[in-house]
């Protein structure tokens, strides 16, 4: 599965891990990791679920594929991505990486000013997601549309299973997804953190026409050029 952050890729690796699906599938879920520079490997073992590669199609080309395989790539609107990525960074994601570097940075500045801040911070994943959207007539490649699961998730899942050869129930994919709501995700989540803490997903929905003003907008096509026309959105 391809993507970049904040884009429903611990929703679709928590659903392609369940055991139904799996049962249907045969695939294990491979351990999510950063598959990105000195991190990125070429070769991944045979019957695995690979979440969450947040890399450029040309570095997915790279990796060493058996004869019989399949990849989604999952896309969000670009500024709805850079709302949640601003929170995650500034309240939520757990101190890895970069992320201190990040929330130091936001929290020395207001909202409108650490908007701004992510729109160049996140300059280079928005590339990868244009080298994705200029392949999508990969015959291996099948584009899934993040805002399609948050109103059908049963016909987003049975469409990559479709598209993977996968045959499934119909009814068996709908009561798996119905256990993969938001708000049930939300509500593990908040299970497994300590007392106090955030949990990964946010009660709110991060939608950039709540957040935006005309010079995040100008800020934003200045840096991403066509890049919300090629994904397939409009201004």
């Amino acid at each position: 599965m391809g993507t970049v952050q904040k884009s429903g890729s611990q929703w679709f690796k928590s659903i392609f891990s369940d055991p139904r699906i799996q049962a249907k599938t045969g695939l294990l879920t491979y351990p999510q990791r950063r598959y990105e520079y000195t991190q990125f490997k070429r070769r991944f073992p045979v019957g695995c679920f690979v979440p969450g590669l947040y890399i450029s199609y040309d570095l997915y080309e790279e990796i060493e594929k058996p004869e019989n395989y399949k990849t989604f790539y999952v896309i969000r609107d670009p500024r709805d991505i850079l709302v949640s990525w601003y929170w995650s960074m500034k309240d939520t994601h757990s101190l890895m990486g970069k992320v201190g570097k990040f929330r130091a940075a936001l929290n020395s500045l207001d909202f409108k000013d650490g908007l701004h801040y992510c729109i160049d911070a996140f300059h280079m994943k928005l590339a990868c997601m244009r080298s994705w959207a200029l392949n999508f007539d990969d015959p291996k490649v099948l584009p899934v549309y993040f805002e399609d699961m948050t109103t059908r998730p049963q016909a987003v899942i049975q469409d990559i299973l479709n598209f993977a050869g996968v045959e499934a129930d119909t009814m068996d994919v709908d009561a798996i997804t119905q256990d993969y709501k938001k708000s049930k995700m939300r509500e593990r989540d908040l299970h497994k953190r300590t007392d106090g803490s955030e949990s990964h997903y946010r009660s709110k929905a991060s939608r950039h026409t709540d957040a935006f003003d005309k010079a995040h907008y100008e800020h934003f096509y200045r840096s991403t050029g066509d890049l919300i026309e090629v994904l397939g959105y409009e201004r």
